[in-house]
C-alpha cells in the first residue's frame, strides 16, 4: 500500500489567556497544573479557530486539488449540524469533495485524522484536510473547567513522499463508566471523582495502545524522539511515560498543556504541530490520544524533509496575546 503522511500543518491559538495566578486570586487555589490557558472571545467558536488553522495549513497547496476534509471536535455550536460543510464553504473548496465529522469524545481527533487518511484513498485528487479545532467547555467553575484551553490545527494530508510519514496505529478501548461525560442538553463536564479509578482507566487504555504499536513496529521507547501524550492530566501522563519507558526529555517537545490548557481533541495533535518546527532528519514521534470512558489510539510517525513553513510559527502565536481577568473570563463563559 502506497504510504501516506503529512505535508503541511496549521494551527489556531486564540489571543486571550487567563493566568493560573488568576484562579489562585480569586479561589485560592487551581486544580489545573498550567501557567496559563487560552481562552476563546466573544466572536470566536470551534468553527472560526477552524478555519484559521485550515487556512494556515493549506497556504502553500492547491486548494482546487483537495479531495476530502475531516472535521473534529467536542464542542460544536450545534448538537445537531453537518459542520464539515461549513468548513467547506468557508475556505472556498469544492463542494463535491468527501467530507466527515466527528465528535462525542476526547478520541475525536484521532478519528479524524485516520478517516481523512481513508478518504485519501477514495477520491482522484492529490490531498486531504484533518482539521481538529476544540474548546471543552462546563457552565460549572469548578474542577475539570480549570484546566479547559482552545486550540485548533489542521493537517494536508497527501499519498507517496511526506515530510512525516505515517508508520502505523494502534488501539485499545473498554468500558470505565463516569469519567468525563456529558449528558445530553447538559453544558456541565462530570466525573464520578475518584482518582484511583480514572487512573486505571488511563494506563489500561493508553498503555495498551502504546505497546501494541510498538509491538506492531518492533520498536522500543528508545526508538522515538518524541512522545506526545493527551495531556488532561500530566502528572499521569508522566508517570505512565516513565512506567513505559520514556524519558522526560522525550515528553519535553510535545507538551502544550501549561501554555493552551486542555484544548480536549485538539491538544495532542497541537504537540505533534510543535515538534514539527524544530524537526531535523530522521525522527520518529509517538502520539497518543485518549477518550475517556473509555479508549485510546496511538500512532507513529517518522519525519523527513521539514515541513514549509506557514503564516506563523507556535512561539508567535503564544507570545501574541492578552491576558485577562478571572471576572472577565465567566462573562465570556458564560459563567457570570
Amino acid at each position: 500500500m502506497m504510504g501516506k503522511g503529512i505535508v503541511s500543518c496549521g494551527y489556531y491559538i486564540p489571543y486571550l489567556r487567563i493566568r493560573r495566578e488568576e484562579y489562585m486570586a480569586a479561589l485560592g487555589g487551581c486544580a489545573a497544573d498550567m501557567e496559563e490557558k487560552a481562552v476563546l472571545d466573544i466572536d470566536e467558536d470551534v468553527i472560526t479557530m477552524a478555519v484559521e488553522a485550515a487556512r494556515n495549513a493549506a497556504e502553500n497547496v492547491d486548494k482546487g486539488r483537495i479531495g476530502a476534509l475531516v472535521l473534529a471536535s467536542t464542542n460544536f455550536p450545534y448538537q445537531e449540524k453537518y459542520l464539515a460543510g461549513t468548513l467547506v464553504e468557508a475556505l472556498g473548496l469544492s463542494g463535491g469533495l468527501l467530507t466527515s465529522h466527528h465528535s462525542g469524545s476526547a478520541l475525536a481527533g484521532a478519528e479524524a485524522f485516520l478517516a481523512a487518511m481513508g478518504l485519501l484513498d477514495q477520491t482522484d485528487q492529490e490531498y486531504a484536510l484533518a482539521v481538529i479545532s476544540d474548546a471543552p467547555s462546563s457552565r460549572s467553575p469548578e474542577g475539570l473547567e480549570h484546566g479547559f484551553g482552545a486550540a485548533a490545527c489542521a493537517f494536508v494530508l497527501a499519498g507517496g513522499d511526506a515530510a512525516l510519514s505515517f508508520e502505523g496505529v494502534s488501539a485499545q478501548s473498554g468500558e470505565f463508566m463516569g469519567l468525563r461525560f456529558r449528558p445530553p442538553a447538559d453544558g456541565i463536564v462530570r466525573d464520578i471523582g475518584v482518582p484511583a479509578y480514572s487512573s486505571m482507566s488511563y494506563i489500561d487504555t493508553v498503555a495498551g495502545a502504546v505497546s501494541g504499536v510498538l509491538e506492531k513496529l518492533g520498536r522500543s521507547p528508545g526508538h522515538y524522539r518524541h512522545l506526545i501524550m493527551p495531556q488532561a492530566d500530566l502528572r499521569a501522563d508522566q508517570a505512565l511515560a516513565k512506567k513505559l519507558g520514556f524519558s522526560e526529555e522525550q515528553l519535553r517537545e510535545g507538551t502544550v498543556f501549561r501554555m493552551v490548557g486542555d484544548a480536549g481533541c485538539c491538544t495532542p495533535f497541537l504537540g505533534l504541530c510543535k515538534t514539527l518546527e524544530g524537526t531535523g532528519g530522521d525522527e520518529k514521534t509517538l502520539v497518543c490520544t485518549y477518550g475517556a470512558g473509555s479508549g485510546s489510539i496511538a500512532m507513529s510517525f517518522r519525519s523527513g524533509a521539514p515541513l514549509p513553513a506557514g503564516r506563523t510559527t507556535f512561539s508567535s502565536q503564544l507570545g501574541n496575546k492578552k491576558n485577562i481577568s478571572y471576572i472577565q473570563y465567566l462573562k465570556l463563559k458564560k459563567i457570570l
